[in-house]
């Protein structure tokens, strides 16, 4: 017969091992809540690879669109820094002053800032957005005199900021 205190030290060392066991599996099994956290998480993960894959797609589109845009605009840049060229001989000419200065028409090719003397130092007093067209009515250096008809105050611009107006 075994005796009852060698029983109970064996019952006590296998309840000892199922704890052990036990712990052990809980221990390498994640809980529900930490599952659905790394499920979450892996869908997270998913979402942004969609992302950064269609940012690519449509990186690759607009590098498309420029290079077609780039290879296009060779001319119409030629034509504009002509017309430039062709504006700033025609002031040249011009020997006895006029008592109303010549209006030609441009247009914006980007957004500028209209200065109140021709320097980029002076006070801005506005704004013109890009395709906009303004009356020059004057130049100075790399600068146009522009007028408003809508009474906003004269100023200047940049003259690589527009470009003769056909």
């Amino acid at each position: 017969m075994v005796p009852a205190r060698k029983i109970g030290m064996i019952g006590a060392g296998v309840t000892g091992l199922v704890l052990v066991i036990f712990l052990a599996w809980k221990a390498f099994t994640p809980a529900d809540g930490d599952s659905f956290a790394l499920r979450d998480q892996e869908e997270k993960i998913r979402d942004m690879e969609d992302r950064v894959a269609k940012l690519q797609r449509e990186l690759e589109e607009s590098s498309k669109r420029i290079a077609t845009l780039q290879a296009g605009s060779d001319e119409p840049s030629r034509t504009r820094r002509a017309q430039r060229n062709s504006f700033r001989r025609d002031e040249g000419r011009s020997t006895e002053p006029s008592a109303a200065p010549e209006v030609r028409l441009y247009e914006t090719v980007r957004s500028t800032s209209v200065f109140e003397e021709p320097s980029s130092s002076s006070r801005k007093v506005g704004t013109i957005p890009n395709g906009s067209r303004v009356r020059v009515v004057g130049a100075t250096g790399d600068w146009l005199e522009v007028r408003s008809r809508q009474g906003r105050p004269p100023g200047f611009i940049r003259r690589d900021d527009a470009v003769l107006s056909r």
